[in-house]
C-alpha cells in the first residue's frame, strides 16, 4: 500500500528523513559512508529467500514512518483509500501482527545464515551439518 504509488513513496521517504534527523540529533545514529542507506520494501513478486528476511527487517526498521504515512492517508485520501488504509493501520498496530513480525524476523535471521552458507560453492559437509543442528536448536529455543 505504502510503496504502491510515487506519492506514497515520497511521503514514506519524507517520514524516514524526519525519523533519521530526529535520531541524529539524539545521537542514536552514526554518520559516515554506507551507514545510513535508504531502506526499501520488497516487491510482491520478489521471492528470493534473502528478500523475505530483508522485507521483515526493513518493515521493522521503517515501522514508524510507515505508520506516519498511513495516518496521513487516513486523513487526506479519497474515501475508498481511507477505508483500506484505516483497516491496514488498525491491523498493523495489533499485538499479534507486531509479535509475528518480530518472531518471523528472528526465525528468518537464523535460517538466512544457513541460506548464505549453502549458496557458497565450497561446502564442507560436516560444517554444514553442524550449522543445521545449531539452527535447529536455535529455532527450537524460540
Amino acid at each position: 500500500m505504502v510503496g504502491s504509488s510515487f506519492k506514497h513513496r515520497d511521503e514514506l521517504r519524507e517520514a524516514q528523513a524526519k525519523e533519521i534527523e530526529k535520531a541524529l540529533r539524539k545521537g542514536e545514529l552514526e554518520t559516515g559512508q554506507v551507514l545510513n542507506q535508504e531502506l526499501g520494501l520488497a516487491r510482491a513478486g520478489d521471492t528470493r529467500w534473502r528478500s523475505h528476511y530483508k522485507s521483515f527487517n526493513n518493515f521493522i526498521l521503517m515501522f514508524g514512518p510507515i505508520i506516519d504515512v498511513f495516518d496521513d492517508l487516513v486523513v487526506n485520501a479519497c474515501f475508498e483509500e481511507k477505508c483500506w488504509t484505516k483497516g491496514y493501520l488498525i491491523t498493523c498496530l495489533t499485538f499479534y501482527v507486531i509479535f509475528m513480525l518480530h518472531f518471523m524476523c528472528i526465525a528468518l535471521a537464523i535460517t538466512n545464515y544457513l541460506n548464505v552458507i549453502f549458496q557458497k560453492k565450497e561446502q564442507d559437509i560436516a560444517k554444514s551439518m553442524l550449522l543445521v543442528e545449531v539452527a535447529k536448536h536455535r529455532l527450537q529455543q524460540l
